[in-house]
């Protein structure tokens, strides 16, 4: 699986959306599983699937769709 399928289908995944909501970059205050806990899930999914480590200031950054793109692009994982 691309790093980019795997990216969608973790934040798909964390947040029951379905691919077509993603074109509407969801973010935080959209998105009604996004709380805390889905934060965490959320960044504890991305941490392993792309074996990284994601700090507090990244943490705090991540507050929609195409900004976890943006964050993982940091840490190297670009996407075609």
């Amino acid at each position: 699986m691309s790093d980019f399928k795997t990216y969608k289908t973790i934040f798909m995944s964390v947040f029951s959306l379905s691919e077509d909501e993603l074109e509407n970059n969801p973010a935080m205050t959209d998105v009604e599983l996004w709380d805390s806990v889905g934060h965490i899930n959320l960044i504890a999914e991305l941490e392993d699937a792309f074996n990284i480590e994601i700090t507090m200031e990244e943490m705090s950054d991540l507050i929609s769709y195409e900004k976890g793109i943006e964050l993982l692009g940091q840490h190297g994982i670009h996407f075609q």
